[in-house]
């Protein structure tokens, strides 16, 4: 239990972190206005899997993609000072799907109750 409370802290510290780094080192249009939602840490602490999201259309998200494939070395020499364990993780990448996926809950949700409410009538 002690272990899952150790890898949840090192997370949410490595979220604030990278989230200053990206905000103010990283001068880039390419890479839109994003938004870190979650890290989630490998059980050892050397793989970092970090979710964003970004604003724009599909076009705008693969180039958030691409930033951040093209970034990802910088960021993890930006993030040397601030680590405190003996490896800089591995950062890895994701497109974080769920603000949309609820989106299209929310619409089909509205479309069976207007559906079922026009059915009373």
């Amino acid at each position: 239990m002690a272990e899952n409370r150790r890898i949840k802290r090192y997370a949410d510290s490595l979220k604030r972190t990278l989230g200053q780094i990206i905000e103010t080192k990283l001068n880039d249009p390419q890479k839109g206005f994003v938004t870190l939602t979650r890290v989630k840490m490998s059980p050892d602490l050397r793989i970092a899997s970090i979710y964003y999201t970004s604003l724009g259309d599909d076009v705008q998200k693969k180039e958030t993609a691409k930033f951040f494939e093209k970034s990802n070395a910088y960021i993890r020499f930006e993030l040397k000072p601030f680590i405190t364990s003996r490896w800089i993780p591995e950062l890895r990448f994701f497109y974080d799907e769920t603000l949309e996926q609820a989106q299209r809950i929310d619409q089909l949700l509205e479309k069976i109750k207007d559906d079922t409410g026009s059915s009373e009538e």
